[in-house]
């Protein structure tokens, strides 16, 4: 190698070692659809407008789909307005839903909104332990809300509530906006909705993310490493009531086929998916799902793995896992 040559491909090495020397790891923390969301993300510079970015699209975002605020497009919907032209955020998250109920064979169903309030365990706080079950089954059912032109048509009643897809899809947005800006390694987590693309180009690995123990909450039983690709994760084990008649647990996931709100056999779920509104959807359908049907569903579908952990016939903790999602762990 001549001269010239040598001293261009020292230049060259000596310029990318450099570069690479520049980029750090930054972190931006916040609140927002009524968790905490943390985001890491490798940059030369950190970002001096995200924060208003974020505050913006959640300010959007919850205009359209919070049914906290009295104000916004789903809770003018609930509350009988058939005249709402519902925006894209809407419209994504109704199809994405749509999909997932049809897939799930009704077990994921955005309308059980109205047991989840009757329960308590909504924006509507007030315990109620002996609601008729069978009167508001006539509410819901997802088969029955249909988007026409922009609209959504349903009987007076019912209750729509994407919470259980919404802080997925708020992930997905994230991700936008930072590649939109410039930056391609990072991992975004929205409550433990997360998700991760490309590498941690500072640490030169994979994110590695933790998955919470349903049986200990506060503890990280397993491990995976993530590269484009979301993980979502359902459980029962923060947020619930105890009926003081029977002592019975009423968990947050509800069998929209019966209304049930009773603890069933499935602890937790987590589903990695190529995209967060995918995997959200999906880990709630399994929470209510039974194993058996989750199972056929994850085998039917390469687009995305699965761990199941649930108590077996033998009243012993098991786990499931997909072999996809078994080479991710660490």
């Amino acid at each position: 190698m001549d001269l010239k040559k040598s001293i261009s491909l020292f230049f060259l090495i000596f310029f990318i070692y450099s570069c690479e020397k520049n980029v750090s790891t930054y972190s931006f923390n916040g609140y927002a659809l009524g968790t905490n969301f943390n985001v890491l993300y490798n940059s030369e510079k950190p970002l001096k407008n995200f924060k208003k970015l974020t505050d913006s699209l959640f300010s959007k975002f919850n205009k359209s789909l919070s049914t906290y605020i009295q104000s916004s497009d789903i809770s003018r919907i609930n509350n009988g307005e058939n005249s709402i032209i519902v925006d894209d955020y809407f419209i994504k998250v109704f199809k994405k839903s749509k999909s997932i109920w049809k897939d799930s064979d009704g077990y994921f169903d955005p309308t059980i909104g109205l047991l989840t309030n009757a329960y308590g365990l909504g924006p509507n706080k007030i315990p109620n332990y002996s609601i008729n079950i069978d009167s508001l089954l006539n509410y819901t059912g997802f088969e029955k809300v249909n988007l026409v032109n922009s609209q959504i048509q349903m009987k007076n009643g019912m209750f729509l509530d994407f919470n259980a897809i919404a802080k997925g899809y708020a992930v997905d947005l994230i991700s936008e906006i930072l590649i939109e800006n410039g930056v391609n390694n990072f991992l975004i987590d929205i409550g433990g909705e997360m998700y991760a693309n490309e590498i941690n180009n500072v640490k030169n690995t994979n994110w590695r993310v933790g998955i919470t123990d349903p049986l200990n909450p506060d503890k990280k039983n397993n491990r995976i490493f993530l590269e484009n690709k979301a993980i979502a994760s359902s459980g029962n084990y923060r947020k619930f009531l105890i009926d003081p008649r029977t002592g019975d647990k009423i968990v947050h996931t509800i069998n929209p086929k019966n209304g049930n709100a009773n603890q069933t056999n499935i602890l937790s779920t987590s589903v990695i998916a190529d995209d967060c509104m995918t995997a959200d959807g999906y880990s709630t359908a399994f929470m209510a799902m039974p194993l058996e049907l989750s199972k056929m569903v994850v085998q039917s579908k390469p687009e995305i793995e699965a761990m199941i952990i649930y108590v077996d016939e033998k009243n012993e903790v098991k786990t499931f896992y997909s072999p996809g999602f078994e080479k991710l762990l660490f």
